[in-house]
């Protein structure tokens, strides 16, 4: 079993089902996580958000193109689709992190935006 499914089932055990399905991939992980992670900031969940963007956080900062860009492609870009999530970014997302995924989050959400981002971060 690879290191992200053996992290993945420790922090979301109820999701074992799909995770040790081998037809699953990391990007369908981060499709599960998203609306997850929509609800833990509604309620205020903050283990919760924790243990999402931690693993996340832990995708993006791997050697792997799948892990780091399913991170970027199929979880952190699509952040920008909730003002609720785009508002705490900066609280959950490191500044490497954002940087990294900028142009991403840019083409969906706008440069400006981007760039107020950029200003919570401490750039510009």
């Amino acid at each position: 079993m690879s290191s992200w499914r053996r992290r993945a089932l420790e922090l979301f055990p109820d999701l074992r089902h799909a995770i040790e399905s081998q037809g699953t991939t990391i990007y369908e992980v981060f499709f599960e996580l998203l609306p997850r992670c929509r609800d833990a900031h509604r309620r205020g969940a903050t283990q919760e958000l924790e243990r999402i963007y931690g693993f996340a956080d832990r995708c993006a900062s791997q050697t792997a193109k799948d892990l780091w860009n399913a991170a970027g492609v199929a979880f952190y870009e699509h952040l920008g689709d909730s003002n609720l999530t785009l508002e705490e970014f900066p609280r959950w997302v490191r500044k490497a992190i954002f940087e990294d995924i900028a142009s991403l989050l840019e083409a969906r959400i706008g440069v400006t935006r981007v760039a107020e981002l950029r200003k919570q971060y401490g750039d510009g």
